[in-house]
């Protein structure tokens, strides 16, 4: 299993996003998407950021598809949605926080300076 650091380093590298997790019978854990998946593009559109995946998601209230690269290859996978739901792009993203699914500061503290 890559570890977290590593794998944000892939999904920047890839220009997408990391998945960290879903959240259990949510509608991409039922498609198959899990922890290690690069997000690439929803519904069409990039994903570099969140503020991409949150405006490509809320283009379909029925279904999202997606591409994620796994283990070296891009795989599509259509994810249907539950009852039509809208997106409320504030609730998502204090969800995805809370769960820790949404990587925070990935920086390394600043090296403490040595003494002269």
């Amino acid at each position: 299993m890559t570890n977290r650091k590593d794998l944000c380093k892939l999904a920047e590298a890839l220009n997408g996003l990391p998945v960290l997790g879903c959240r259990p019978d949510s509608p991409a854990d039922r498609a198959g998407v899990v922890y290690g998946d690069i997000l690439l593009s929803v519904n069409g559109r990039a994903t570099p950021d969140w503020t991409a995946f949150i405006e490509a998601r809320s283009l379909s209230a029925t279904e999202m598809s997606v591409e994620v690269f796994r283990n070296g290859a891009q795989i599509a996978m259509s994810v249907p949605l539950e009852g039509n739901q809208r997106l409320d792009p504030a609730q998502l993203l204090a969800e995805l926080i809370a769960e820790r699914l949404v990587p925070l500061d990935l920086t390394p503290p600043p090296a403490a300076s040595k003494p002269n």
